[in-house]
């Protein structure tokens, strides 16, 4: 399922990709009251294809999705960016918070880490601190 809520066309976009409805829109209203567009995919194959048709700035990505999970969409992510030379970061946001799941994100292209639950305030921090250091 590909949804978009409609929001200014300057306002950063944020591609959110979990399998989970619930978190999906909570997420996607979250994000939204801190004024920023948001896709949604429900699994990294719908993930990695928005990204690459839609062009987001950021990327939310849960770790483990059907058909396609998260650290398999960055892999993908990547390899279409290795051809446009454009580099869009990538938030992992799981439940799963060990130190394997970290290393495993981080190689396969990750720029940072989130564990769920997340409060609003870190969330907005980590997305404003990445959306920052890609203008940079």
């Amino acid at each position: 399922m590909i949804h978009k809520k409609k929001t200014a066309a300057a306002r950063p976009r944020i591609l959110v990709a979990d399998d989970d409805p619930a978190i999906r829109e909570i997420l996607a209203v979250q994000l939204a009251r801190l004024g920023y567009e948001v896709l949604t995919a429900d699994d990294g194959v719908e993930a990695a294809a928005l990204c690459e048709s839609e062009r987001p700035d950021l990327v939310l990505l849960d770790l483990m999705m059907p058909r396609l999970d998260g650290l398999g969409a960055c892999r993908r992510i990547r390899e279409a960016e290795g051809k446009s030379g454009r580099r869009v970061p990538v938030l992992f946001l799981t439940a799963r918070d060990s130190r394997h799941d970290k290393t495993s994100a981080a190689l396969s292209g990750g720029d940072d880490f989130i564990a769920k639950p997340v409060s609003l305030d870190d969330l907005r921090a980590r997305v404003e601190a990445a959306l920052k250091r890609r203008s940079s």
